[in-house]
């Protein structure tokens, strides 16, 4: 019986992938930065420090990589700022369902809070009383794919792992979710990752609300 349920952010509780995608289409356009949609894509779901990595092997200059991030990362809360940014379809429904059910509910981001914060502030329907536990990037050591944040989240829901269900999103959300030993659902958003032989997915749902019925049918 599933006790807990710990929640990813971007593309998982939030509609943000999609916009991430805009809010740096636009900032390539902008300052004419050599990424293609496909590096784009491969942005999203990695840590602050992978995407460092990432963006200076495409990019080859640091300067670029810093340049690219602020720019992108500016457009994008503008774009929350202006109310684009929402809860994924079903996850409002979700969240009363698991508050009525007494189900503890975690979110554990590898976005580093100050700006984790900016984002979900702006969004309508988010409160901090959905969950009894949150853990930004900040709060570890390591980013996702390790399985840190998942188990720093476990271990304050005060529940055992075989008590656990994460919703995620990224493939290396569950890649950390494999690591930590804990069921992990995907949530299908930008990225297909049906045949990722390296990962193990234990569930797979189109919405938020078949994990809903899900918890409902295995109570």
């Amino acid at each position: 019986m599933i006790k807990a349920v710990i929640f990813d952010m971007d593309g998982t509780l939030i509609d943000s992938e999609k916009n991430y995608i805009v809010a740096w289409q636009k900032a390539v356009k902008q300052h004419q930065f050599h990424l293609t949609y496909q590096d784009l894509l491969g942005i999203c779901g990695i840590s602050s420090k992978e995407e460092l990595d990432y963006l200076y092997k495409r990019l080859k200059s640091m300067d670029l990589v810093y340049l690219a991030i602020e720019s992108s990362k500016q457009i994008f809360l503008a774009m929350a700022q202006e109310g684009m940014v929402k809860f994924k379809p079903g996850i409002k429904e979700l969240l009363e369902f698991c508050k009525q059910k007494g189900i503890s509910v975690a979110l554990a981001t590898s976005t580093y809070q100050p700006l984790a914060r900016k984002y979900i502030d702006y969004i309508a329907e988010y409160s901090d009383s959905y969950f009894d536990v949150l853990i930004f990037g900040d709060m570890a050591s390591n980013g996702k794919p390790d399985p840190e944040i998942f188990n720093l989240a476990q271990q304050a829901l005060n529940v055992s792992k075989e008590e656990c269900l994460i919703l995620e999103d990224s493939h290396y959300g569950i890649m950390a979710a494999n690591r930590a030993g804990i069921k992990v659902a995907w949530i299908k958003d930008m990225v297909d990752l049906a045949n990722h032989p390296e990962i193990h997915i234990d569930l797979t749902f189109d919405t938020a609300l078949e994990v809903k019925e899900w918890l409902i049918e295995n109570e």
